[in-house]
């Protein structure tokens, strides 16, 4: 189980997978739309809502940033690779990816997320260690967009990089100064992105594995932006 806490964490998994939300905690009341919401889907589907204080949600979440409601639910789906790729094609989409390198952060691996939900991003791929991972922080950060994409965990990154390029879909690295600008490549491509942790970059091999390496020119003061931006 995992605890979800947040108003667009808790309505968003009730929106897309409502089975699998065991009970919910609240704390406020009022007139706000989202509780609102929440509190008629909670009764649709029969799930209970138990009266909490503020002090309980905060030793439920482990966070004071859970607004008042938390959720217990099954853990987050995951999706194989190849059944992304293979639903793509069916749909006669351009397949685009986005690509974890050990990403460690939960804050800039959800607002990761939640960018890649708002570009089209059909995936994204992260390694099974060395990686944030798929926890309540991460779903808060996205705002809940961590439901409305397809969540990929691989055992190597640099491997699955290799079988995406099998399937004809190019995978272009992000770097700080190297490369071509991303201004201009053409992007109208089966495309896999891959941004790496937060310092270092993308491993070694991993770059090795990328067809192409993009920057984003720099003409301010400062040498490379945050991963998540």
């Amino acid at each position: 189980m995992i605890t979800l806490y947040g108003i667009h964490p808790v309505l968003e998994a009730l929106k897309k997978r409502p089975r699998a939300i065991k009970s919910i905690y609240l704390a406020r009341q009022g007139s706000d739309k989202s509780l609102t919401q929440i509190s008629e889907l909670a009764l649709q589907y029969g799930i209970v809502v138990h009266a909490s204080t503020q002090q309980e949600l905060i030793q439920m979440s482990g966070s004071p940033q859970h607004q008042g409601i938390v959720a217990e639910a099954e853990p987050f789906p995951l999706s194989d690779v190849d059944d992304v790729i293979a639903r793509a094609r069916r749909q006669q989409q351009q397949c685009f990816m986005l690509v974890l390198d050990c990403v460690q952060d939960p804050q800039n691996t959800g607002s990761l997320l939640r960018s890649a939900v708002c570009c089209g991003v059909q995936a994204v791929i992260f390694p099974k260690k060395r990686a944030a991972g798929l926890t309540a922080a991460v779903a808060k950060a996205s705002a809940g967009a961590i439901e409305h994409i397809s969540l990929c965990r691989v055992v190597n990154i640099a491997a699955t990089l290799e079988e995406l390029q099998k399937e004809n879909i190019w995978v272009a690295g992000t770097v700080p100064r190297e490369g071509q600008s991303i201004y201009d490549f053409d992007l109208n491509i089966d495309l896999a992105l891959v941004i790496g942790s937060e310092g270092k970059g993308m491993r070694r091999l991993v770059q090795k594995k990328c067809d192409v390496l993009l920057n984003v020119p720099m003409p301010g003061e400062f040498e490379s932006l945050n991963a998540s931006t």
